[in-house]
């Protein structure tokens, strides 16, 4: 059998129900004792108490809960229900089919729904620029330093450098010596000794 209730959740939330309750008569006499027929059963025991525990269940779930946790409220109704039916009559199953809110709470889960949706969005750019960010840090970090140890490197050798021509001044001579393609000046200015060549011995003054 299917009955269709408005019942309101904790949160006050107006809802319409389907529910479906499957029963069988236990003591078909006392059924016709105590109802006259089955028809009087249902109308004068389950209906009623089905329409008390949905509506007692329901209203202490919020709606949001009530959606999310459907099999949870199934059970609840379910325990409620057939608690409170006794007698010819046994209930079988109770199961709550739809749950119909109004169109107004509808459309605001929706807008939440969609707000938590751009929520997410926007917090997985702010993840993905705070990765793009520090990708392009530790890459400028390393290309500093790349740029320092070239540095470092090119002033060691100066350095090196300088202070091995200080150490040995006949180093200026023998390099430019070595860069002489063999070839004289083809003008020369008068009284000027050839270039690169000091023809005076060594350690000779005069």
């Amino acid at each position: 059998r299917y009955q269709a209730l408005e019942a309101y959740s904790r949160d006050q939330q107006p809802a319409n129900l389907t529910v479906s309750v499957t029963f069988q008569a236990v003591d078909p006499r006392a059924v016709y004792t105590q109802y006259g027929d089955l028809d009087g059963a249902v109308l004068r025991l389950i209906d009623p108490r089905v329409t008390s525990g949905v509506k007692t269940i329901f209203g202490q779930y919020d709606a949001a809960r009530a959606i999310q946790e459907r099999a949870g409220l199934n059970i609840d109704v379910g325990n409620a229900i057939t608690s409170a039916i006794t007698g010819p009559i046994n209930i079988i199953s109770i199961q709550i089919e739809n749950i119909d809110f109004s169109d107004a709470y509808e459309q605001s889960v929706e807008q939440r729904m969609l707000a938590q949706v751009e929520i997410q969005r926007r917090e997985q750019n702010l993840r993905t620029t705070e990765v793009e960010a520090q990708i392009a840090r530790t890459r400028a970090e390393g290309e500093a330093n790349a740029i320092r140890l070239r540095g470092e490197a090119e002033g060691a050798a100066i350095r090196a450098r300088a202070d091995a021509l200080r150490a040995n001044a006949d180093l200026v001579q023998l390099q430019a010596v070595e860069k002489w393609d063999g070839k004289l000046p083809t003008t020369m200015v008068p009284s000027t000794a050839l270039p690169f060549i000091n023809l005076q011995p060594a350690g000779n003054a005069n």
